[in-house]
């Protein structure tokens, strides 16, 4: 992974996905984040490299390509590792993180992202504005959506790490579906980040830059734009399958990859949960099945 300057301390490592970092006196340094479990050789190197050694990990939600290293790092170098205190309760056991993907069977989920379960060393309440972390005063801004209690920070250096609370770059020109659980939270979470004071910011799915209020208005019209083609595609009733395979058709998002699946259709759900409660989609049930359609 390359090291990559972004302002004063505030730096990121180029692996799969923005991993931004704070460097601090004597080669130490604390990550945002630490990427895929995958990346965990190639992200110990970069660090050693450059002569740093990660004191901690601010992790901004517990999905596994932002806490996938949590537990090697805490191994390999004794890191801390702090998440947020809703994403701690809900990466503290399997049935917990389970109540978030019910689509999942147990052996499945616990395949894909066991090895972020267990415990932290430290959490982040849900107003916690300020936190200090291994030494560090940290800004916390809390934009749940894509996940329940989702954070970005801003470094002491002005930078915001938005974490998968905005795209930007190719990921969010070229977006076919917006992976938030909470589709109207998401959006509450976009509108909140244009009041951030910030130099600059990084998002994780892939970009650094300074224009930050129309990263967001990109944003909300991406979730717009794809919510404009799920309302298209209900002009009938559709049950959730059936929306979902015209979505995915329409999208271009066929797959047979079990995960794959999970997530696409959890993503669809919420979107048509959203347009429901804004009364732009009506949901009926049938012998027990729900049936959407647009109004």
């Amino acid at each position: 992974m390359e090291l990559v300057p972004i302002k004063g301390d505030t730096w990121y490592l180029d692996g799969a996905e923005h991993i931004p970092l704070v460097r601090l006196e004597g080669g130490r340094c604390i990550l945002l984040d630490s990427g895929h479990g995958f990346e965990g050789a190639g992200l110990a190197a970069s660090l050693d490299r450059a002569g740093l050694r990660p004191l901690g990990v601010f992790c901004s939600h517990a999905h596994r390509d932002h806490a996938g290293n949590n537990a090697f790092l805490r191994e390999r170098y004794g890191a801390w590792i702090c998440l947020p205190f809703g994403e701690a309760a809900l990466s503290a056991s399997l049935p917990m993180y389970k109540s978030l993907y019910p689509s999942f069977s147990p052996r499945k989920l616990t395949a894909a992202i066991g090895h972020i379960l267990g415990p932290v060393d430290q959490t982040v309440a849900f107003e916690e504005s300020h936190v200090t972390f291994c030494g560090v005063p940290l800004q916390v801004v809390h934009t749940p959506g894509h996940t329940p209690d989702h954070i970005c920070t801003v470094t002491p250096d002005g930078v915001l790490y938005t974490a998968d609370a905005l795209m930007d770059g190719e990921d969010l020109a070229k977006a076919r579906l917006p992976y938030h659980a909470y589709h109207e939270e998401a959006r509450r979470s976009m509108e909140k980040l244009r009041r951030v004071s910030c130099g600059c910011y990084v998002a994780a799915h892939r970009g650094v830059g300074t224009d930050l209020v129309s990263l967001v208005n990109e944003n909300l019209a991406m979730l717009d734009r794809l919510c404009g083609v799920l309302l298209d595609l209900a002009e009938e009733p559709l049950s959730m399958d059936q929306l979902c395979l015209a979505y995915y058709r329409r999208m271009r998002l066929m797959t047979t990859h079990v995960e794959k699946a999970s997530l696409y259709s959890g993503s669809v759900h919420a979107m048509a949960e959203y347009l429901v409660d804004m009364g732009q989609m009506n949901l009926t049930v049938r012998e027990g099945l729900r049936y959407f359609q647009r109004l």
